[in-house]
């Protein structure tokens, strides 16, 4: 099915000309502000200015077109200039999250080959391995004076500059790279996604036009700028629009969160369940003055109907609910704010088709029916990096092969039903299984072992392992839990371990998963 909205019209350039214009018409609008740096403001012309001096600093630094260079810090102003920074010297921009460990962070630096990192002490701190010669990075930039050596340089001295320099004007944006950010698609171990300039630079256009985002905006933006949601929704189509947007790096304490949208009255908040779920738990709520919130927008994660009119009725606001993948830039779908169908994820955005298809045969499915949701349209990934075998799976003659089984209803409206993948999603994150498994049989006492999702009230989905234990061995599943979190993200950690006797595997090999959720028990 065809996107029934009216096509939006994409410029043949960079991802970096919304700041551009942004800058040229509105100089002196205020871009972004940093309640929890004292609510100091930032203008476009700064940020155009401040960036393109920090892309002149990363090139005198040896930093070539095509290069790859991490990026590992919370939502910052920092965030927003090293982001367009790195475009503008011609890079290629790694996201990473910041909850990541150590053993997450080197993967992505080693897959990618990346030339350089900015980041700031504290994460430095979580990582030793990326500056004791394991990893050949030619600078570290940070945000402390404390740290000294070789290749480390202070991010301040980065954005001093006058150049105007932006390597980013006139690359081909249908081939060009802007970021590489990690998924783990709908199996494996996380893998590079290629996302160019024009697969960025068309959802920033797709999404202001679904959201009807304009100048006259000014955004709550908490959301992790390392999350494509974040990058894509919040803080590059604020910029597209010309609008404003208030920068927190967390929504604990939840009181203090609140306080920012009595503090600034924000006209669009785009979240995630879990935080919407939080807001429903506080009593402050059903006093404050929602009226200048026009609607909420909920992605990366199912959002319960339940959850979803709740806090409509507390508030008055209404809730909608989008769609997207790291692979798709990433949104696809979104709900008409005035056509809200309770527990639908909407339809599809502008230039953007989708199907129901059968998952085993590919044929399309009549309306009602349930099957894998494949989706098509300038947004959707060049592939995997380095990873053809992966691409050729997921992509298919230009359609993007979700995971997710849905169905569309006679409006074409989409229903997310099950999870045909493999991954599981907690609190809107990824966690891939056989990452969590690959480190269980490493362990001297297991055998075999298999890791699925279990629903969660509060987070979705946690991480389970199913363990076959060595003969002779009585290793407990406290030691193996903990034997598993390390080095690895908080949100990986396994929330319970089971023993059993056998993993069910197939005639292949391949883990049955879908048995051991029939059977939690076992």
């Amino acid at each position: 099915m065809k996107s029934a909205c009216p096509p939006v019209s994409v410029p043949s350039e960079s991802l970096t000309v919304p700041l551009r214009q942004a800058a040229a018409s509105r100089p002196d609008k205020v871009a972004v502000i940093t309640p929890e740096t004292g609510g100091q403001e930032y203008t476009y012309r700064w940020l155009e200015e401040r960036s393109s001096s920090l892309a002149a600093s990363l090139a005198g630094l040896g930093v070539a077109p095509g290069d790859r260079v991490g990026l590992w810090m919370k939502n910052s102003v920092e965030y927003i200039l090293s982001f367009y920074g790195i475009l503008k010297a011609g890079a290629v921009i790694v996201p990473v999250s910041t909850h990541y460990g150590e053993k997450e962070v080197l993967h992505q630096m080693r897959v990618t080959g990346a030339v350089g990192m900015i980041s700031t002490e504290d994460r430095y701190a979580q990582a030793p391995g990326l500056f004791s010669g394991g990893i050949p990075l030619k600078f570290l930039v940070t945000d402390s004076n404390g740290l000294a050596g070789s290749g480390w340089i202070r991010f301040s001295s980065l954005i001093d500059g006058t150049s105007s320099f932006d390597r980013s004007i006139g690359v081909d944006p249908a081939e060009t790279l802007a970021v590489l950010p990690f998924s783990s698609g709908t199996t494996g171990l996380p893998k590079g996604v290629m996302l160019t300039h024009g697969n960025l630079l068309s959802n920033l256009y797709q999404v202001m036009q679904a959201h009807e985002a304009t100048h006259a905006d000014l955004f709550l933006n908490q959301l992790p700028f390392f999350h494509i949601y974040g990058m894509t929704v919040l803080m590059g189509m604020s910029i597209l629009a010309g609008a404003t947007q208030v920068l927190a790096s967390r929504f604990r304490p939840v009181e203090e969160f609140l306080a920012r949208f009595e503090a600034y009255r924000p006209t669009l908040f785009f979240t995630v369940p879990l935080i919407l779920q939080e807001f429903c738990h506080h009593p402050k709520v059903p006093r404050m003055d929602w009226s200048r919130l026009r609607y909420v927008n909920t992605g990366g994660a199912p959002l319960s109907p339940e959850l979803q009119e709740r806090f409509t009725r507390m508030t008055g606001v209404p809730v909608t609910q989008g769609y997207g993948l790291t692979e798709s830039s990433p949104t696809t779908h979104v709900t008409p704010p005035d056509r809200i169908r309770v527990g639908s994820i909407g339809t599809p955005i502008s230039l953007t088709e989708d199907r129901i298809a059968d998952p085993e045969t590919g044929r399309e499915l009549a309306e009602g029916m349930v099957g894998e949701l494949w989706v098509r349209g300038p947004q959707v990934m060049k592939g995997y990096y380095g990873d053809p075998e992966a691409t050729g799976r997921t992509l298919v003659d230009g359609w993007l092969r979700t995971g997710d089984l849905a169905c569309r209803d006679g409006n074409g409206y989409i229903y997310i039903v099950d999870r045909l993948k493999e991954l599981i999603k907690t609190n809107g994150f990824q966690v891939a299984p056989a990452e969590i498994e690959h480190i269980l049989v490493g362990h001297p006492a297991v055998r075999d072992a298999a890791v699925i999702g279990m629903p969660h009230p509060e987070h979705g989905e946690v991480p389970v392992a199913y363990v076959v234990r060595k003969e002779g061995t009585t290793v407990t599943a406290e030691a193996l839990i903990d034997f598993a979190a390390k080095g690895f993200a908080k949100y990986k950690r396994l929330s319970r371990v089971m023993f059993i006797e056998a993993i069910p595997r197939g005639a292949s090999g391949k883990i049955l998963r879908r048995k051991l959720k029939e059977h939690p028990q076992a």
